[in-house]
């Protein structure tokens, strides 16, 4: 097993004052370190391993299930419940716009306090406000509690990350927990959208999945509570450390830059020319202002010796960077890959919703073979050459769906296409944790795991708002600014298949050249030298 550095320029040489703690990062790198022994917790055996991994893989899939429900269920919760046509998307997307805006912080307070009792409480906050979101009697009650849900799980996932790397050592357990993470958002999608299309053979209508999943949740929590590893406070933790020794204007100004962000987003992909309203201009211009701010401030905390949430120096480490870029980008064309080719479906061959989301199940049959196999093959081989492969085998699927015949049979292109669409994702979930690890040092990983969800929810929103953008631009372009005809749709939807094959080629290109020094990732000899 290779024992190279990730990094070779010095930098596990330079003290840097993170989020929350003043931390040498040679000392880090012995924090990961090669001995079991040294490792936070004593060794767990295999049993105990399993429920570890499966209780926190589980609140993933709870919360994904949910989104699947909503995705099949919509039209008839929006007629139940009387929802405005200008609000229809809102119940799906506003839990994004909130767990977008609270992640850095959830990891920031999970790193100095305890991340076992955030976890727990956000997995509490998650059944409840599920259950709540089925008690809804109204859209504004429903839209409510996706936003609890999205705070909930924002506490969730940094906090997951965290009690995986504290609770097994490097290697392949660690990097099957990673993968059984993502496996579980794949799992999550597909029981969400059986249930969204069987829940209204119940009395109780499209409800039940919301109390099924929400009651299954809060057991999760309780047995969370015995289950996840003790010991997890900070000996050092005090309130007045709480509010001294964190970063709390960078965590302001993030969140509220990303919110900003994520909003104007969500407003975009549902009506594109609402980015012309002056109010969401305003807002726009706000947030691009705010991470400017975000960075100088950054400097100045360096420059002065205070504690900097993520300090400017990390951005000039390649690994770190790129793998944020390629987690973006990767993201955003997923996201959008798979919508787009719903809507193709639908209004292009003129298919029920029903067809378009069994036409997606090669793309959840391939995450279910590709995450185990990632997860025990993945310390064997080359970082740079699993990514830039995925990449490439990804970037197919937007290929073949912008060549497509609407009259071809499904298993000419499109299958084959939602059969790679997900490879990429699915391969760099966890490669980004193994690197995003490695670069923060030990007791920051909360924030680290936070700073990848927040990369992958910038791709989701960021994406298809950009995609909205292109489509209906070229869709306009096509017939005089008439954009509902077929021809005219079928034209923007090429045009956003084309523009999700440049970005896959592009995220091979930047996993090609800015990845070359990782080598190896994930086994038990590999550390930050």
């Amino acid at each position: 097993m290779s024992s190279e550095p990730l990094l070779n320029d010095g930098y596990r040489s330079q003290p840097i004052i993170y989020g929350s703690v003043a931390s040498s990062t040679t000392n880090s790198s012995k924090a990961v370190s090669t001995d079991d022994n040294e490792h936070v917790h004593e060794k767990h055996g295999p049993i105990r391993t399993f429920f570890i991994i499966c209780n926190l893989a589980s609140i993933s899939l709870a919360n994904t299930a949910v989104t699947g429900m909503l995705i099949v269920g919509i039209p008839e919760i929006a007629r139940q419940l009387a929802i405005l046509d200008y609000l229809l998307l809102w119940p799906l997307s506003i839990s994004f716009l909130t767990s977008g805006s609270c992640l850095l912080a959830a990891g920031v307070i999970a790193d100095i306090t305890n991340p076992k009792i955030i976890s727990v409480a956000g997995a509490f906050l998650l059944g409840l406000s599920i259950i709540g979101g089925g008690l809804s009697h109204n859209g504004h009650w429903l839209i409510a509690a996706r936003a609890v849900q999205g705070v909930a799980i924002a506490m969730c996932l940094p906090t997951s990350v965290v009690l995986l790397t504290a609770s097994l050592p490097p290697g392949r357990r660690r990097n099957i927990g990673f993968s059984t993470l993502n496996l579980a958002t794949v799992v999550g999608q597909s029981i969400g959208l059986v249930l969204g299309s069987l829940v209204d053979y119940s009395p109780a209508g499209w409800r039940f999945g919301f109390y099924l999943c929400g009651a299954a949740t809060i057991v999760l929590a309780i047995s969370n509570c015995f289950v996840l590893p003790s010991g997890m406070s900070n000996p050092d933790f005090s309130w007045a450390r709480l509010v001294h020794d964190v970063d709390w204007i960078g965590v302001l100004i993030s969140s509220a830059s990303l919110g900003f962000f994520s909003y104007i987003f969500t407003k975009m992909a549902d009506r594109v020319d609402s980015i012309q309203q002056p109010e969401n201009v305003v807002i726009l211009c706000s947030a691009i202002l705010l991470i400017v701010m975000f960075f100088l401030w950054m400097h100045r905390q360096q420059r002065t010796g205070g504690v900097a949430l993520i300090p400017n120096k990390l951005w000039t480490r390649l690994p770190f960077l790129e793998i944020c870029v390629i987690v973006l980008l990767q993201y955003a064309v997923i996201q959008s890959v798979e919508v787009y080719f719903s809507l193709f479906v639908q209004k292009i061959q003129l298919l029920p919703a029903k067809d378009a989301s069994l036409r997606l199940i090669p793309n959840m049959l391939i995450g279910f073979i590709l995450n185990p196999i990632i997860g025990l093959a993945v310390q064997h081989v080359r970082i740079d050459y699993l990514l830039t492969i995925a990449s490439m085998l990804s970037a197919v699927a937007p290929f073949l769906l912008a060549l497509t015949d609407p009259a071809w049979p499904y298993w000419y292109a499109e299958f084959w296409s939602m059969l790679l669409c997900g490879v990429a994702v699915d391969v760099t979930f966890t490669v980004a944790h193994l690197i995003v690890m490695d670069v923060f040092p030990l007791n920051m990983h909360a924030l680290a795991g936070a700073v990848f969800n927040t990369a992958s929810q910038i791709g989701f929103t960021g994406g298809l708002a950009v995609m909205a953008l292109i489509s209906s631009a070229c869709s306009k372009q096509m017939n005089g600014g008439i954009r509902e005809d077929p021809e005219s749709l079928l034209y923007g939807y090429r045009a956003v298949f084309w523009t999700c094959f440049g970005l896959m080629c592009l995220t091979s290109l930047v996993a090609a050249i800015g990845l070359h020094t990782v080598r190896k990732l994930g086994g038990r000899t590999h550390c930050m030298q």
